[in-house]
């Protein structure tokens, strides 16, 4: 939108060229003209001139014209010849016999030659009869010097320029200032109206004096007022929507609705070798002090264990903690192993110092174990609780992390290793999966095998918005985790190496269509690094022939980390041609006043709010205020984990704009044909 508003030349430049041309043509014009009549009225003046002169030198040579003195003839004319102002003189007798013949250099100096070119005087020969007495003795002829004549034109041509120039000047400079009276509130407007299409609500206040451009100028301010008052209400509809179904009231955290319906998300998106880590922390002390000192004070110890839990968790990429119930929260962490453990280590050290007389049964105690794709939360919460029914002792030991589920646990600096030996190989797979259009009727299913992208113009690809392509990392033979993979490379800033690897793989792909637009999901820190901004651009200038159309996928809690870096950020990668979509959005329970500034293109709503959607009605409330806000600012809407038939009916009732899911088409590889990579399951219709 933005591109299309900036699409053309501006006004301004219009106008300006047209005065530019006018003031041009009236200068050029207005000095051709003057000099021109200058020019025509010299040539009427030496005409006259040279007719005065032979006729009065005629009648001065008229007494010695009986040939007896012709001496004195000719003295007496080239007296008048020799002042210069002449360019030829001739006297003939009657019978046209040439008596006297003289003529001065045609060469004219200070005027320049091409001036002489343009602007020629042709001065015209004039003649008077000689009498000797009642008789006809000849003729005399004279033709006026044009080298006076040209440097009073070129004098005055050169005076003309100057005072056309200067009037010119100042006729511009007045037409100046009241163009920039008249444009400068045109610019506002443009500005305002480029504002609005990047979900920016802006108003001008000072109003100009032309009675046209203020009522142009109201109406846009009452639009966007309108515009921001609608968003604004949608939003807060939303806000308490959210917080009424997924917030705790006391923490402000996810409460047991939000844990249960994210677990599930988390757990059906996980890889078959991913691993991950739930937390569960009991604090056993808040009967007693509700009894003894009241809810007050339970509150406050139930909200300190809410601030030391998140201030642990913070550092971990994608962390979520939730309240459930009383004193009982649970975590969720992408890592797994060793630093987990410690971690875990960590928290109850914190507790156990807090513990006190006042905490009766302890401050609190925690509980993790590890779990993997296909896990019922119920298994889950029968070992938490069995660790957490462990005697005392062992939490002294460190008995409260069980990590069966890993062969060989990595820290840190085993982590790190092997990001290196990944970005050193370069060894990627990728596999895809399409949003489609809710007005789409085509129902994508793995039962054919041809060339994807390659159907350039066929139907299909016309009800894709795009393809999401998700990275697996190969070491060794082995795929590494994904979330443990993203997480561990957060923790150790290596996370856009790994874009850095994904981008350059998705360059040499071969079989991509230009006309396909491929997402990848972006990393948290190349989000808000200025270094891999300035990497991207000169990737995108040197692999643009070979590239698709891209989107970025990013992460709402990473936009929220920093809005100003997002909005620097996004603006950067727009002028590149990329669009953006926030994925898993409403997933944080956040004000959603913060897309107000940020130009994206697309919301994908988090699956917690898909999940089970006909049997929460209140979800449906939450995305029809999450389409109204985005469709009123320029927003598509994309759903995921669409499962089944109802749902995708639901959400394309609901007005969303694009469906992605396993019904729709589960996540397939990108298959090697040959020597080349690309080829891939294509979706086809099912009746």
């Amino acid at each position: 939108m933005t591109v299309a508003l900036k699409t053309g030349v501006s006004l301004r430049t219009q106008l300006y060229g047209l005065l530019i041309a006018i003031t041009l043509i009236t200068f050029i014009g207005s000095t051709w003209v003057s000099v021109d009549t200058t020019r025509a009225y010299l040539d009427e003046q030496m005409a006259s001139h040279a007719q005065d002169t032979a006729t009065s030198v005629g009648l001065s040579i008229s007494p010695y014209m009986d040939g007896e003195d012709p001496i004195i003839v000719e003295t007496m004319i080239l007296a008048i010849f020799d002042s210069g102002y002449y360019q030829q003189v001739t006297l003939t007798d009657v019978d046209g016999k040439v008596i006297i013949s003289h003529e001065n250099n045609k060469a004219v100096s200070g005027v320049p030659t091409w001036f002489i070119n343009f602007f020629e005087l042709n001065p015209p020969i004039m003649s008077s009869e000689v009498n000797n007495g009642w008789n006809i003795a000849g003729v005399l002829s004279f033709q006026s010097h044009v080298g006076a004549s040209y440097e009073k034109l070129w004098q005055h041509a050169v005076s003309n320029f100057y005072s056309s120039l200067l009037v010119a000047l100042f006729a511009f400079l007045i037409a100046h200032f009241i163009l920039r009276a008249v444009l400068n509130p045109l610019s506002q407007v443009e500005a305002q109206a480029i504002a609005v299409s990047k979900k920016d609500f802006t108003f001008i206040k000072k109003l100009p004096m032309t009675r046209e451009l203020k009522a142009v100028i109201n109406a846009m301010n009452t639009m966007v007022s309108n515009t921001q008052s609608s968003f604004d209400l949608v939003t807060k509809q939303a806000n308490k929507l959210t917080n009424e179904l997924f917030i705790d009231d006391l923490t402000q955290l996810g409460n047991r609705r939000a844990f249960e319906s994210q677990f599930q998300i988390l757990v059906n998106d996980m890889q078959t070798n991913d691993s991950a880590t739930l937390g569960l922390v009991q604090l056993h002390s808040l009967q007693n002090i509700n009894t003894k000192l009241g809810y007050k004070a339970g509150d406050e110890y139930v909200c300190q264990a809410a601030v030391l839990l998140t201030e642990k968790l913070k550092s971990y990429a994608g962390a979520k903690v939730y309240r459930v119930s009383g004193g009982t929260f649970f975590f969720t962490l992408n890592n797994v192993g060793e630093d987990v453990a410690a971690l875990c280590k960590q928290i109850n050290n914190n507790f156990s110092a807090l513990n006190s007389n006042y905490y009766e049964d302890g401050f609190g105690k925690l509980v993790a174990t590890t779990f993997s794709n296909g896990i019922a939360l119920s298994g889950l919460l029968s070992s938490l609780d069995t660790l957490l029914t462990q005697e005392i002792s062992a939490t002294s030991n460190g008995d409260v992390y069980n990590d069966e589920t890993l062969k060989t646990p990595r820290g840190l600096r085993e982590w790190s290793k092997t990001i290196d030996e990944l970005v050193a190989t370069n060894h990627i797979e990728f596999t895809f999966q399409p949003v489609i259009s809710s007005r789409s009727e085509i129902i994508f299913t793995d039962s054919a095998a041809t060339d994807l992208i390659k159907h350039e113009n066929s139907s299909i690809n016309a009800n894709v918005l795009y393809y999401e392509l998700f990275s697996q990392f190969l070491n060794n033979d082995e795929v590494v985790a994904n979330n443990q993979l993203y997480s561990m490379a957060e923790r150790t800033n290596k996370s856009q190496e790994l874009d850095k690897l994904v981008l350059n793989k998705l360059a040499t792909l071969s079989n991509f269509s230009l006309n396909s637009t491929i997402a990848i999901n972006l990393t948290h820190q190349s989000l808000h690094s200025v270094d891999f901004g300035q990497w991207l651009v000169s990737f995108i200038e040197k692999n643009k022939k070979s590239l698709p159309k891209l989107v970025f996928e990013i992460n709402e809690e990473a936009i929220l980390a920093d809005i100003t870096s997002s909005i620097r950020f996004i603006q950067l990668i727009k002028t590149l041609d990329i669009e953006v979509c926030i994925d898993r959005f409403g997933a944080s329970f956040t004000s959603f006043k913060y897309l107000k500034g940020l130009d994206v293109d697309y919301l994908k709503i988090d699956g917690a709010y898909i999940h089970e959607l006909d049997n929460h009605h209140e979800n449906k409330h939450f995305i029809q205020a999450v389409t109204q806000i985005g469709h009123g600012v320029g927003i598509k809407i994309l759903t995921s984990h669409v499962e089944s038939i109802k749902t995708m009916q639901l959400l394309s009732e609901l007005d969303c704009d694009g469906l992605q899911g396993n019904y729709i088409q589960k996540t397939l590889p990108l298959m090697k044909k040959d020597t080349d990579i690309g080829c891939v399951y294509s979706p086809i219709t099912v009746i």
